[in-house]
């Protein structure tokens, strides 16, 4: 009996590795999605509000990732979106730089420099934390404007979210127009197809597209967002990033999960996972057709102190309450899907994960 169910378990693993992609084979392309603030209680909380229908949940590996940053046990997402870009711990309140001010070369920077297409898909303003870890550097996650500025330097093929406000001069108290705040006429000069709502993004023939889609964030389902935004966002993003046979990294962030942590509510944060995992679904179909595409879900910090205290799986019920307002420490969830998925199993420190990604889609052999 013994020897029978070790060799069941055996099979298993095998069938396991097999769907998840073995750890010998590499990746063409890389899809992260960052939930902003998403623990494994968000997680359970969405899982069970969808009748355990959601996509990434049932991804077949998963793992940890600690989160803190190099001056708290509680990162902020400046910090926390550093390590998953760089490979590096930083401070709190930093962008893509190492406490000392230095910049660090992103996850997307590495991967222009192999010849590879890259993109940007988020709810939140495109000068927010998390999308700015990936192609701006900055000592002061608040420096919008000038993480504005630097998209144009083309880190990102294409991006979408809010933040148009940082993109546009603004009149001074005379009237007059400062045009170094102009960041949307040196996107056109660089070649970028600038868009203000998504059917005209959709629309767009270019490689290159820039998606300004409100003028802070992007609205939270409750109060209003689309629930295909993010999904049909992302599907347009893969259909350009794929024309480039040197592969992609795309980059997708549900942005809104960590204000629904702040503001200790439940069903924001069930609607924003949900959300999330619906553009994790289109993801999902384009790598089981494409066959060489590693999809990682994962967070930056737990947001919150979520715990789940009761519910309902029939009816799909979640009761849960909130420790306080802010980060915690724990870790994250990590789920992985595709070639190379099974790097991310057990427990990691977040900036191994940018390890694994460099490694698995050897961007230390293409850079050109």
């Amino acid at each position: 009996m013994k020897i029978l169910t070790r060799i069941g378990a055996l099979a298993l693993v095998v069938l396991t590795l097999a769907s998840a992609g073995s750890s010998r084979q590499k990746p063409r392309n890389l899809i992260l999605f960052i939930g902003d603030g998403m623990g494994v209680s968000h997680v359970y909380a969405a899982i069970t509000a969808s009748g355990n229908t959601m996509t990434f949940p049932s991804f077949p590996v998963t793992g940890f990732s600690r989160t803190h940053s190099a001056n708290n046990y509680s990162t902020d997402s400046a910090a926390g979106g550093t390590a998953l870009a760089t490979g590096e711990k930083t401070n709190n309140l930093m962008v893509a730089m190492r406490p000392d001010s230095t910049i660090l070369v992103t996850l997307l920077e590495h991967a222009k420099a192999a010849g590879m297409a890259t993109g940007i898909v988020c709810t939140s303003s495109l000068t927010d934390a998390t999308p700015a870890d990936f192609a701006t550097h900055a000592p002061l996650r608040y420096e919008y404007r000038s993480i504005a500025k630097q998209y144009i330097n083309g880190a990102a093929d294409i991006f979408i979210g809010g933040g148009r406000r940082y993109f546009v001069p603004t009149p001074d108290s005379t009237g007059k127009i400062n045009h170094e705040e102009d960041v949307v006429s040196g996107l056109s000069r660089a070649g970028y197809d600038v868009t203000y709502d998504l059917e005209s993004f959709i629309a767009s023939k270019s490689d290159r597209i820039a998606g300004l889609m409100a003028d802070g964030d992007i609205p939270m389902i409750s109060d209003g967002r689309d629930t295909q935004f993010l999904a049909r966002a992302t599907a347009k993003a893969i259909e350009v990033l794929s024309r480039n046979r040197a592969g992609f990294i795309l980059m997708v962030e549900g942005s809104r999960i960590d204000d629904a942590g702040h503001g200790n509510n439940t069903s924001m944060v069930i609607d924003e996972v949900i959300d999330m995992d619906r553009a994790v679904a289109v993801a999902y179909d384009f790598a089981k057709r494409d066959g060489k595409t590693l999809i990682v879900v994962t967070a930056d910090h737990e947001t919150g102190g979520m715990s789940i205290t009761g519910g309902n799986l029939a009816k799909r019920e979640v009761k849960a309450e909130f420790s306080f307002t802010g980060h915690s420490g724990v870790m994250v969830p990590v789920f992985a899907f595709g070639p190379g998925a099974v790097e991310f199993t057990g427990i990691q420190e977040n900036t191994d994960l940018f390890h694994d990604f460099f490694r698995l889609l050897s961007l230390d052999r293409k850079r050109r």
